[in-house]
Parts: C-alpha cells; sequence; structure tokens
C-alpha cells in the first residue's frame, strides 16, 4: 500500500495564553487515506462508569500479507511552533502495556515525515509518540500512541488485538524517568477511514486522556489496507 499524502483540511482550536497558538492551529492538515470504500463498522462507545454489555469488532485476518507497512494513516499534522508548556507536557513515553491482551511495546517519540505525512515506526513491533502533543501524566490534552497493525516487518503486531478491548482495562505507559502512568479505557471505536476526522483526538487541551491508534476493521484485498482505525481512548486511573 502507498503511503497517502496528506491534504489540507479542519483547523485545530484550543486555549493559550498568548496569540501564538494560532498559528500553531493553521498547520493542522488532516491526511485521510486512499482506501477502497465499504460500511462503517461498528463503534463502541463506553461509559466510563460501566463496562459494556457488547465487545468492540475484532478485525478479520488479512487474505495476504501486506506488501508495505499497514498505517493508521488519516493523522493531523501539527507545525509545533511553540512547545507545550512544562506542567501541561508530561514526560515522553517510552513504553506502552495492555497487560489483558499480553501487549507490551516500546515507544518512539515520532513527528511529521519530509513528505508532510505523520510518521508511524516501521515495524508493528514498536509504537510511536506523537511527539507535537501532551507526553505521559500530562495534566490536560491526549497523550496519542500509535502504531502499525502490521508491517513487513512483522505482519501481525501486537496493536492488532486493540479491537478485543471492551472496556475497563487497565493501560500502562511508563515515562523515560521509569514513572509508570496507569489509564483506563472508557472507549474503543472502529471508524471507517474515508469519513474520520481524527483531529478532535489530538487535543493539546481539555481532561487528560490517552489515546492508541491503529488500522483495523474490513480488510480490503484490493488496496492492501484496513478500510477502518481502531481508536481506543483511556482515562488516567
Amino acid at each position: 500500500m502507498s503511503r497517502p499524502t496528506l491534504t489540507p483540511a479542519a483547523r485545530v482550536q484550543h486555549t493559550r495564553a498568548a496569540g501564538a497558538l494560532s498559528l500553531l492551529a493553521a498547520g493542522l492538515v488532516l491526511a485521510l487515506a486512499a482506501c477502497g470504500s465499504g460500511q462503517v463498522e461498528p463503534t463502541t462507545t463506553l461509559d466510563p462508569g460501566n463496562a459494556p454489555t457488547t465487545t468492540a469488532v475484532t478485525e478479520p485476518e488479512p487474505a495476504v500479507e501486506a506488501t508495505e507497512p499497514q498505517s493508521p494513516d488519516a493523522v493531523p499534522r501539527v507545525d509545533a511552533t511553540e512547545p507545550l508548556t512544562t506542567e501541561t507536557a508530561g514526560a515522553p513515553p517510552t513504553a506502552v502495556s495492555v497487560p489483558d491482551l499480553d501487549i507490551d511495546m516500546p515507544v518512539l517519540p515520532v513527528g511529521i515525515a519530509p513528505d508532510g505525512q505523520t510518521e508511524v515506526p516501521a515495524d508493528a513491533l514498536d509504537a510511536g509518540w506523537y511527539r507535537f502533543g501532551p507526553g505521559a501524566g500530562a495534566d490536560r490534552g491526549a497523550t496519542v500512541i500509535l502504531a502499525h497493525a502490521g508491517s513487513v516487518i512483522t505482519p501481525r503486531g501486537p496493536f492488532s488485538r486493540l479491537s478485543g478491548l471492551s472496556g475497563g482495562e487497565l493501560i500502562e505507559v511508563t515515562d523515560e524517568a521509569g514513572a509508570e502512568h496507569t489509564y483506563r479505557v472508557i472507549s474503543v471505536e472502529v471508524l471507517e477511514k474515508l469519513s474520520l476526522d481524527l483531529t478532535p483526538y489530538f487535543e493539546r487541551d481539555g481532561e487528560p486522556k490517552l489515546v492508541l491508534i491503529t488500522c483495523g476493521g474490513q480488510w480490503d484485498e484490493s488496496a492492501s489496507s484496513y478500510r477502518s482505525n481502531v481508536i481506543v481512548t483511556a482515562v488516567p486511573g
């Protein structure tokens, strides 16, 4: 699958102490994957206080081994001309684990590639932290960690199991100082890439949360790609 090129779209609005972040929001561009059309996959949204009675959709095995990395795609770009403040930024994460799914992965900092696409570690055994947003333990905004569902190096990676979450599970993120931050899953969504706007999942303000993103849903053999993104949202605690 050839990696899509980002095109201008929605702008991110967020609060700030001075006017410079309005210039930052102008750099936000949404990229949509050029994948095959299909029905939108079911979405499971969980109430923070209650576990759901249904589980998220489990993606099918690919009919053929992918010849190129499968990308979460549709990830917004931020030209971070001004860093987050120290009290907001949190710490760079170095590992993420989901004990209930036997997921334990190193986390690498990622940004924007020269071609305008969001960087994703080439090996599906590695996850990437979107370094233009909050880190682990931030007091506001979304800490975003993303990974390929499968790649040439690892045809089926740990994040391919994220759709098996059903709510209430714990996710542990370790930061560069060795501190562990625990989050509890409150929603699991499988959304079709063609109609997906991921901008709201990359908030630099608002209540603190953790967002995990990968590919999933139906496998489109003609495009050698999944049609959807799996998005897991978790809150501290």
